[in-house]
């Protein structure tokens, strides 16, 4: 499953911030050290926060901060506040719809792919994500 540049960019900014969940980040700090392009960047914790799960904080000491409990925040949570639609029955080929009369080799499996990666979205948190020690890579490629 291949995620827009908006979903990545939100899911990197939530993982980055959850490894200190009580610091407030500011656009700068986040900027220095997820090198997301500044005005996206800015666009994005905007956007994070309207939804509820970041918290904007006003004034010179103020900043970003994750506005729930890590472990009631799921990586589907991310996905879908980043307006990242999931089709639940995309076809591995990229048809809207089935083209064939009968399922093509990959339909079955790829329905199995699907499912597996939404239960795992559904069920890890940014809690699960710390307590493993395996944030998303923050590298650049």
């Amino acid at each position: 499953m291949n995620f827009t540049k908006t979903t990545e960019y939100g899911l990197r900014i939530m993982s980055y911030m959850s490894l200190d969940n009580s610091k407030l980040y500011t656009a700068n700090d986040l900027f220095n050290n997820l090198q997301i392009p500044f005005r996206y960047l800015r666009k994005q914790l905007n956007f994070l926060s309207k939804q509820g799960l970041l918290v904007s904080i006003q004034g010179k000491q103020g900043g970003y901060q994750i506005a729930k409990p890590l472990h009631e925040i799921t990586l589907l949570n991310i996905v879908e506040a980043t307006d990242e639609v999931i089709p639940e029955n995309k076809c591995f080929f990229g048809f809207h719809d089935c083209p064939l009369t009968e399922k093509c080799s990959m339909h079955d499996k790829w329905g199995d792919v699907r499912d597996a990666t939404l239960e795992i979205l559904r069920t890890t948190t940014l809690f699960d994500l710390n307590k493993e020690k395996c944030s998303i890579n923050l590298s650049l490629k």
